[in-house]
């Protein structure tokens, strides 16, 4: 007989039914998964980790009207505030309020978990890849290394890696090639690392769900008045530690505080950022990858700010909490409750109907002050006046000239201008490239739109990393308004390169 006996059996299904009970997998296996996956990928994007309550009922509502008027079948009935609260509910949701902007929503760890899965699920990439392994290795070797005591192996490891780092540096001092990595492999890593920073919200997430569920439960025990106050809180700051060395997900924060802490590690992280961007694969790729490729760094401190704006508020909740706590004052009101709750007990079975109750009259009497019996009438005295008819012929002549002069930024005219004078492999600073333009180019507000392509050029935003950029420097430069006038400005000298994109965003 193989496999396992059937008790074995029965434990393991009784594992996989729990698994299959947790919200991750509830919200996927429920007939309204897309729809709901859908939503908040679209409302919870990139950078995006709460979304205010009136905001989310309104963009919520918005998706399925549209839904709605599109024929899309599957879309829920309900109205987009009782579908909020339905996944808060069904913890997917979290609703709380921050101290600057009120009530707010937060995607819980189980429903970022989904999101992720469906992520990958849906990607054209496959999952094991060079990169994957490449991890995987690594991990084991210096797992390996850490775990073995023998002082003599250490020491050959470390001569190994120094010979073979040695033999580099001299083949490259010596003028030996620099082999060009190819673009697939650069996106294949790329694609790697986003998805290793995609998994930290998660993660975070589930240490502030688990810090919110111990600050509810000493708060409980609190208000039990079974112990004493000193143990009860006593007890909160053992589990703390203990949530924060004991878990992975906890160790992990640790260890992502510590980093953020070394300002050089930090630095690092930006000009390894930066060297990745300025590989020529990076001209192919999609604007919102490449965007957050660049916010890792913003991407982590915001995961963790999740779990420090939940330590901080928990700390305050247990502090309001043990000051404002009076236990003679709670043992008295439970007790009257009580009382009340067994004299009715008692009456109700023998009373009729129409009996009086007699008051207990050593309950204190609410003082409630006078009430208003009338409310002010909110509608005006008197309607607004009707606005007047005006024929086609009576409206004032629309110049589409005009307009557009007194619009944003021309980015589309602006990048071709750039490509033609950087068209020779040369580089022209923000001010010499708005010089050049004619007047229509030449509108104060263009010059955002010249440091918004410097932005988005993968060299341009780099250029403190080989030194080719002064940011003391200034420059002057005369702009033409709408009207004719002129005003000089003092800008920064930023170089630009060629833009691959002229078509992107602006007014052309």
């Amino acid at each position: 007989m193989t496999g396992q006996p059937l008790e074995g059996v029965g434990g393991t299904l009784a594992a996989v039914q729990r698994t299959f009970a947790s919200p991750t997998l509830a919200l996927l296996h429920k007939q309204s998964a897309p729809f709901v996956v859908a939503v908040f990928e679209s409302v919870f994007v990139a950078g995006r980790s709460a979304v205010g309550a009136d905001a989310m009922h309104l963009e919520v509502a918005q998706l399925l009207a549209d839904l709605r008027a599109a024929g899309v079948e599957g879309v829920p009935g309900e109205a987009a505030r009782v579908l909020c609260s339905r996944w808060v509910r069904e913890r997917w949701l979290i609703r709380d309020v921050d101290d600057a902007t009120g009530e707010q929503y937060r995607l819980t760890s189980s429903a970022q978990e989904a999101l992720e899965f469906v992520r990958r699920a849906g990607g054209a990439r496959a999952l094991v890849s060079e990169s994957r392994i490449r991890t995987l290795l690594d991990a084991v070797e210096r797992a390996a290394h850490d775990a073995n005591p023998d002082r003599g192996a250490r020491l050959a490891t470390l001569d190994q890696q120094i010979e073979r780092l040695t033999a580099e540096r001299d083949r490259l001092a010596g003028g030996g090639a620099v082999a060009q990595t190819s673009a697939d492999r650069m996106e294949e890593q790329v694609d790697h690392v986003l998805m290793l920073v995609r998994e930290l919200p998660s993660d975070f997430a589930r240490v502030a769900e688990s810090i919110k569920a111990l600050q509810r439960s000493i708060i409980g025990q609190l208000r039990a008045d079974e112990r004493p106050t000193g143990e009860v809180l006593e007890e909160y700051l053992t589990a703390s530690e203990n949530l924060m060395e004991n878990t992975p997900e906890g160790r992990a924060f640790l260890g992502a505080m510590e980093l953020l802490g070394d300002p050089e590690l930090v630095a690092a992280l930006d000009a390894h950022l930066a060297a990745v961007l300025r590989h020529p694969f990076a001209q192919h790729v999609d604007r919102s990858q490449r965007t957050a490729f660049r916010s890792i760094r913003s991407q982590v401190v915001e995961a963790l700010e999740v779990v420090q704006t939940e330590q901080a508020r928990a700390t305050r909740t247990l502090t309001a909490q043990v000051r404002q706590r009076d236990p003679l004052r709670d043992r008295e009101l439970d007790h009257a409750i009580r009382d009340a709750v067994n004299a009715l007990t008692e009456w109700f079975p023998a009373a009729g109907r129409g009996a009086r109750v007699e008051p207990l009259t050593w309950l204190g009497r609410a003082r409630l002050g006078r009430l208003r019996t009338t409310l002010h009438d909110l509608r005006p005295e008197a309607p607004p006046a009707a606005l007047a008819h005006a024929a086609p012929d009576d409206l004032p002549a629309t110049d589409l000239a005009e307009i557009r002069a007194m619009g944003g930024p021309q980015t589309g005219l602006l990048a071709e201008h750039v490509t033609v004078l950087t068209s020779d492999g040369s580089r022209v600073s923000v001010a010499d490239a708005f010089a050049r333009g004619g007047a229509a180019l030449r509108r104060p507000v263009e010059l955002l739109g010249y440091y918004e392509l410097a932005a988005d050029d993968l060299g341009a935003g780099d250029d403190a990393a080989d030194g080719s950029r002064d940011d003391a420097a200034v420059e002057r430069v005369t702009a033409v308004r709408a009207d004719g006038s002129t005003r000089d400005f003092l800008v920064p000298r930023v170089m630009l390169a060629a833009t691959t994109d002229p078509a992107d965003g602006g007014i052309s």
